[in-house]
């Protein structure tokens, strides 16, 4: 059996373990309170706390295989396929974060009944407790389940043939990690989710960036990089864009790709308003101006800080082993290539951290849905604290059974993901317009959701017809961009069709949320309150000023990382006078 840990790995292994499972154990008598402690830590965490947990949330195990799998089958500018949400975040945080925060509530499917009124609202509100609080995180949890097994298969040196306890070496020591975020989970709520999330993500940056360093100086620096790429043979012209080069748009290639995630999905994705698990720490944050400013610290970090180093790992991988069939797994190798005793253990432990960073956040979120909306909206109705954090408790462990047992049964990883983003494609059109536009109904977001599981099923009809074997329409981003195209003018057809909303419940709404805006001014007529995010023309500003600020940033970095300098410095300044602009706009008043 090969086992290349030695006992300074292991001992730093243990070390971070009953480490993290303290610090979590440490905030479990606090979480006990009441619900609001245990799933939004009672409202009270500052902004840098709110955003530093959503980044390491979005930093799974498997995330550093995957971007430098994709730089190796294609180039950096391959990273565009999530390298768009940054757009999304920057608009969510002008847009959306102050008031998500000023609706005071638990999750974002409780909006549902705050926004709309009826019976409609009511079964919305239950199905998307379900789908996402349920069948949706299984799946998620399931597959960053069966990642990680991949991650200590690839890491370890084992073969499928290697047991612990009658069990895959891989999974016995997955479940380990799991059962270790389960508890925590259970025991302190949000509270433990977001203190251990703060020292993993420090954790997992400092192993990635680390390795990386590592690995450019073993090959001589970022020129030995770049002549190694060389000489194996891959195209490093092509491999060093970070956009991709031009090409006819009316044709199906990387660069329609690009332009249909910048410029359509981007808005188009059911998460604009940064609901989920993101919305769930601006819940949290202890008021509207600490949601915002934690929503704009995750964008930047989530962009512009992480992905340089998961890159450089991926160049290294493409020069130390040329062409591999899963260059994925570039990074695991360079890991067990490059590190010392010691320093391999706390990489390793860098890779536990982001698994669990995501595991846990997805338990409490589901938890939440499941308690929230359904047990306590539903079911069982005016009951004690106490048992509504039993009911937490006993979600937590449900979810995190019934995602164990699904892992097994995911065979294609990705599959399962773009099952996901399918079904959901298409609705951020109807989630835009219920914050900004009065008119907009129950029968509107249902009509949405209908529709884009309509268009899911028509492509799997279509791409299992050998005569359209291979039509590029059938996959992601196209496939998204038409489910657009069809989804706006079904779901305004149903709007327009169906009964508004009760105008005293509107009132309410707006009077509770602040939203502004001209869709609003029917209701607002007689309403003296200040709009929410203040003027339209300062809040595109600002949005402006944001997206050129992380995009230059990004840039930048990645061109001096790279040695090219004059640009880099060039993005960097351009960075740097974007952000002074939104710093100083920041901090005059909203009007």
């Amino acid at each position: 059996m090969s086992f290349p840990l030695g006992t300074l790995d292991i001992l730093v292994l243990c070390l971070y373990i009953v480490f993290i499972f303290g610090v979590g154990l440490a905030f479990s008598r606090r979480a006990s309170r009441n619900t609001e402690e245990f799933f939004v830590s009672g409202r009270s965490l500052p902004w840098w706390i709110v955003g530093t947990s959503m980044v390491a949330t979005t930093f799974a195990a498997d995330t550093p295989l995957v971007v430098s799998g994709l730089v190796a089958r294609g180039g950096i500018f391959k990273n565009w396929l999530w390298w768009y949400y940054g757009i999304g975040g920057i608009v969510a945080v002008f847009l959306f974060a102050r008031l998500w925060n000023r609706a005071g509530i638990t999750t974002d499917a409780e909006l549902i009944e705050i926004r709309y009124d009826g019976r409609p609202a009511s079964v919305l509100r239950c199905y998307r407790a379900v789908w996402f609080g349920l069948a949706q995180n299984v799946l998620v949890i399931a597959w960053v389940m069966r990642a990680m097994a991949k991650i200590v298969l690839v890491v370890m040196g084992w073969d499928q043939s290697v047991q612990v306890l009658g069990m895959n070496a891989e999974v016995f020591t997955v479940l380990i990690l799991f059962v270790i975020a389960v508890s925590y989970t259970a025991l302190s709520g949000l509270w433990g989710v977001v203190m251990t999330d703060l020292l993993q993500f420090i954790l997992a940056m400092v192993g990635s960036v680390y390795l990386a360093i590592s690995a450019v100086s073993r090959l001589g620096g970022i020129d030995g990089v770049l002549a190694g790429l060389r000489e194996r043979g891959f195209p490093v012209a092509e491999t060093l864009r970070m956009i991709p080069a031009a090409g006819p748009i009316t044709e199906a290639n990387p660069f329609t790709e690009f332009l249909i995630m910048v410029l359509i999905v981007w808005w188009a994705s059911y998460n604009i308003d940064g609901c989920g698990y993101l919305s769930q720490r601006l819940f949290a944050a202890k008021d509207e101006r600490h949601s915002a400013l934690g929503y704009l610290w995750y964008s930047f970090a989530h962009i512009c800080l992480r992905p340089w180093p998961w890159i450089v790992v991926g160049l290294c991988g493409m020069v130390l082993f040329g062409t591999i069939s899963d260059p994925e797994t570039y990074y695991p190798m360079v890991m067990r290539t490059i590190l010392p005793p010691g320093i391999f253990g706390l990489v390793i432990a860098s890779f536990f951290a982001a698994f669990m960073s995501t595991i846990d956040t997805q338990l409490n979120w589901g938890a939440s849905l499941l308690v929230n909306d359904i047990a306590r909206r539903f079911l069982w109705r005016g009951k004690t604290e106490r048992f509504y954090l039993a009911c937490a408790r006993i979600s937590v462990i449900g979810i995190a059974v019934l995602g164990a047992i699904a892992s097994f049964a995911v065979s294609d990883i990705s599959a399962v993901w773009k099952l996901v983003l399918a079904v959901t494609a298409g609705l951020g059109s109807v989630i835009i317009a219920r914050w900004y536009w009065w008119r907009v109904n129950a029968w509107s977001e249902i009509a949405a959701m209908a529709t884009a599981l309509t268009c899911t099923l028509v492509f799997w009809a279509l791409g299992s017809d050998p005569r359209f074997a291979g039509r590029a329409f059938l996959r992601f981003p196209y496939s998204a961009a038409i489910t657009v195209l069809i989804s706006i003018p079904v779901w305004l057809t149903v709007t327009l069709m169906t009964r508004p909303v009760d105008s005293r419940h509107l009132e309410r709404f707006f009077e509770r949320v602040r939203p502004g805006g001209p869709g609003w001014r029917t209701i607002a007529r007689g309403i003296s309150i200040p709009q929410g995010n203040g003027s339209p023309r300062r809040s595109f500003m600002r949005i402006g000023a944001g997206i050129v600020a992380l995009y230059a940033g990004l840039f930048g970095t990645g061109k001096l990382v790279l040695g090219d300098y004059t640009p880099g410095l060039l993005y960097i300044i351009l960075a740097l006078a974007s952000a002074t602009f939104l710093f100083v706009s920041l901090r005059r008043p909203s009007s």
